[in-house]
């Protein structure tokens, strides 16, 4: 597990994990049979050792039936029917393979309807290092190009998108957004439920 670095909250990430898996009456081998992962590099992960990856991340909140940043996120159980998000509140992880930043917007209101998050790509990078697929075909994704070229591979399809457009789409098809331009790319998502 390397080359991922969480910037907030990684002494969360293990702490969460083993609740959901207990909370689902899963041992670490249930857990590893259901992600391909080890028990023992789940181990690790679960004890804040290690960086896993976004594929690795990907794995465990499937397996768990989560979204990668609910085992990130430390959520106040308390919540009001409205939340004002503050910039300081903001979660945010990245990939220095593909020199991107995703910052979940919908901080502090717990929601098993839909997550909102924001991706900023560098020039000649990607969200991924292939299309990726999360989700299932019941689920929906709603992007919008906040600022710069993006390419959107998504199954066979291959979509150049520039500021002001949106697709719409669902995430269990594979796919990938790559910055074409010469400079940073704002993309933000809206997926429902959250799978991301």
């Amino acid at each position: 597990m390397t080359n991922f670095r969480v910037e907030w909250g990684v002494e969360l990430l293990g702490e969460t994990v083993r609740r959901l898996r207990r909370e689902q009456q899963m041992t670490l081998q249930n857990l590893a049979d259901a992600t391909g992962l080890s028990a023992a590099i789940l181990s690790q992960l679960e004890n804040d050792q290690g960086n896993p990856t976004l594929l690795t991340l990907r794995k465990i909140a499937k397996a768990l039936d989560t979204s990668i940043f609910a085992l990130l996120a430390d959520v106040d159980e308390a919540e009001s029917c409205v939340k004002v998000e503050r910039k300081q509140a903001a979660r945010t992880f990245s990939d220095p393979r593909f020199n991107t930043v995703f910052e979940l917007l919908s901080v502090g209101y717990r929601s098993n309807r839909l997550q909102s998050l924001r991706a900023d790509i560098e020039p000649g990078m990607s969200t991924c290092d292939e299309p990726m697929a999360h989700g299932t075909w019941d689920d929906e994704e709603w992007t919008i190009v906040l600022d710069g070229e993006v390419l959107l591979e998504i199954g066979n399809e291959r979509h150049e998108l520039t500021t002001g457009d949106c697709v719409h789409f669902h995430p269990a098809l594979a796919h990938r957004y790559s910055n074409t331009g010469v400079c940073k790319a704002t993309l933000v998502s809206v997926v429902c439920p959250p799978s991301f």
